[in-house]
């Protein structure tokens, strides 16, 4: 007479406990995960438009009259007149430095597509029309706002998060950029005047 075989698998009892510390397994990783994803965004972001700015003081430093703009744009086409970058952005040289591609004189130089995850994109500072462009003269300083006022200026790309999250880049009166700070240690990063960034 043979002996009884047994044969080997999961019990049903054995499987939900599998289920169940999946489950919990998951639920830890998801949102960490999301977190990478959301952070590694805003970074790629932030980088490019610091890559952009560079790009537009270098351009600037090869011409002998007019200005670099840098203005938000809708169409890739002509500057938008309104400060939501996120819509994407063009670079230009600009000869009478009115913002306009003008056929014969002007050139575009860039185009910058729309920021993904609809994050936006802002500037404080730089300019006198709400942070809609930025201007960069022949010795590579962005252009001043006006008479007594600073150059200097900050580019913040924020998400869903809010300002506590948020990439922020400092321009300097001399058009380099850096990284912006949370210089007051509350969790924020410090624009150029040393205040808080905002979100919109």
């Amino acid at each position: 007479m043979q002996g009884l075989q047994r044969t080997s698998g999961f019990t049903l009892l054995e499987l939900i406990i599998t289920i169940v510390i999946l489950a919990i397994v998951v639920s830890f990783a998801v949102p960490s995960f999301r977190e990478v994803v959301l952070n590694n965004r805003l970074t790629a972001q932030i980088n490019d438009a610091s890559s952009l700015m560079g790009f537009a003081r270098s351009e600037a430093s090869k011409i002998q009259d007019g200005v670099i703009t840098v203005c938000a744009s809708a169409d890739g086409a002509a500057c938008s007149g309104a400060n939501t970058w996120e819509t994407g952005w063009i670079v230009m040289r600009d000869v009478d430095g009115d913002r306009t591609l003008d056929a014969g004189d002007d050139e575009l130089l860039r185009i910058s597509r729309p920021l993904e995850g609809g994050n936006t994109m802002r500037i404080a500072g730089l300019t006198s029309n709400g942070g809609s462009f930025v201007q960069f003269s022949s010795n590579g300083f962005p252009v001043s706002p006006g008479i007594g006022s600073s150059a200097a200026g900050t580019v913040t790309v924020c998400d869903s998060r809010g300002a506590g999250s948020a990439r922020a880049i400092v321009i300097s009166v001399s058009g380099q950029t850096r990284l912006a700070r949370d210089t007051s240690g509350n969790g924020v990063l410090n624009d150029h005047s040393d205040a808080n960034i905002t979100c919109p």
